[in-house]
């Protein structure tokens, strides 16, 4: 059968198949497979293919390769020595990010020796031994919870010090800070902000640092010589033209019906621009009450939350896709560490001249910037395709949606009824 006739649910589905038939009793026996992402399976996609999730099912829309969406481009293609591309880190079936299931899953099938496992990148710690089965799963826990490695230096220029470190790992020092995050999905490109600190930002231009972001991948985390220009502006074009939404959930069937605009094509084509979500504004009187759970939810997004003084749409502002219209990162106390899992280092942060002190397990912007100020300052990240990319933060702290609205509960004071929180969980499935 040729790639093309391969299904993406077959692809998906054959990851669990391999992946339970690996013996790690065994381990210098295991046989190696293929990684099993779906552009291992097909060449591409086509538009609005939906992929089930465990809210209904979501899909992707390529205005750059219409009417499909490419999976064997340069951005799924390795540009460096180690065997990952792009696509290893941002899989079209996790939503351009990909899930703690998925990573798991791969080693399965691999036996821990897929390309994603390469050379010690994303392991524990940057020595772990790798020489067998047994021991690369215990080298990758925080890879097999969707979590990437970032050590990074404090700037020389800045105006705090790093007084003291508790990393379990046994990594972190005070001038070299070791930590774990999610990836951010490559697909609903609108605001400038490039990455959760903003570390490959250019400026206001969101194509300029989305190309210093691939030329940092390609000699970083693919261990490649500098690519040329030309393979750099296809992957970031291919990028760009990328949108990712869900299209089906449960209760509701497809999210276009009745006047409703869901989906990923209306993702792509959104602009820029302050405002609210309307995207169900049709389905306020909506005969299903599970489309009428969605209207409400998402009034309750884009509304003043009584209790708090906030609405979650004063930082996703960016109308219908959630981002930050100017690009602003925000502290909402994700990486605090009351906050923290056993498995996260804990950094005290004391600003200079006044002894003022924060405590962090990521210190976001700050830590790039070196300013105080924006210790714990993350990107406001789009807020479509949520449901096929848990877990949610840059560190992973909500495993659901409700998880995530019970954490702005507790951390910015928003208080919703049993109600309401059921329909702002239902809102953000549908996105």
């Amino acid at each position: 059968m040729s790639k093309q006739g391969v299904s993406a649910v077959t692809a998906i589905l054959s990851l669990g198949i391999v992946g339970a038939c690996v013996d790690t009793s065994e381990p210098e026996e295991v046989a190696a497979y293929e990684q099993g992402l779906l552009e291992e399976f097909v060449d591409a996609i086509p538009n609005n293919f939906p992929i089930p999730n465990s809210n209904g099912a979501a899909a992707s829309y390529s205005v750059t390769t219409a009417p499909r969406v490419a999976l064997d481009n340069e951005f799924f293609t390795p540009q460096g020595t180690n065997g990952r591309d792009c696509g290893s880190c941002h899989a079209a079936e996790d939503g351009w990010s990909i899930t703690p299931t998925t990573v798991t899953l791969m080693f399965l099938a691999s036996a821990g020796q897929d390309p994603l496992f390469a050379n010690n990148l994303d392991t524990d710690t940057p020595s772990c031994d790798m020489s067998t089965v047994a021991k690369r799963w215990n080298c990758t826990t925080m890879l097999r919870q969707g979590k990437f490695t970032r050590k990074v230096a404090p700037p020389a220029t800045r105006d705090y010090d790093v007084t003291a470190v508790s990393d379990p790992f046994g990594i972190s020092t005070t001038s070299s800070l070791w930590f774990f995050r999610r990836p951010l999905p490559t697909a609903n490109f609108k605001s400038h902000t490039v990455m959760w600190d903003g570390a490959n930002t250019v400026g206001t231009n969101l194509r300029d640092g989305l190309i210093k972001q691939a030329r940092g991948n390609v000699t970083g985390a693919q261990q490649g010589a500098p690519a040329s220009d030309a393979t750099i502006f296809a992957i970031v074009d291919y990028e760009m033209g990328i949108g990712h939404a869900q299209t089906h959930g449960i209760g509701t069937g497809t999210l276009q019906a009745q006047g409703a605009h869901g989906g990923p094509e209306a993702a792509v084509e959104q602009p820029l621009v302050a405002g609210r979500f309307d995207l169900f504004d049709a389905w306020k009187k909506a005969g299903s009450p599970h489309r009428r759970a969605v209207y409400r939810g998402q009034e309750i997004f884009n509304n003043v939350n009584a209790a708090s003084g906030r609405r979650c749409g004063g930082c996703h502002n960016a109308a219908n896709n959630g981002q930050n219209v100017a690009g602003t990162l925000f502290d909402v106390g994700a990486s605090n560490p009351e906050h923290a899992n056993a498995d996260m280092a804990v950094f005290t942060i004391t600003q200079r001249g006044t002894g003022v002190v924060k405590r962090s397990t990521d210190p976001g912007q700050g830590i790039r910037n070196g300013a105080f100020a924006d210790i714990n300052k993350f990107k406001t990240p789009n807020i479509r395709g949520l449901s096929a990319r848990a877990p949610y933060f840059h560190n992973g702290i909500a495993r659901t949606l409700r998880e995530v609205v019970e954490f702005y509960e507790e951390s910015l004071g928003f208080q919703f009824t049993a109600q309401e929180e059921d329909d702002l969980v239902a809102f953000l499935e549908a996105l």
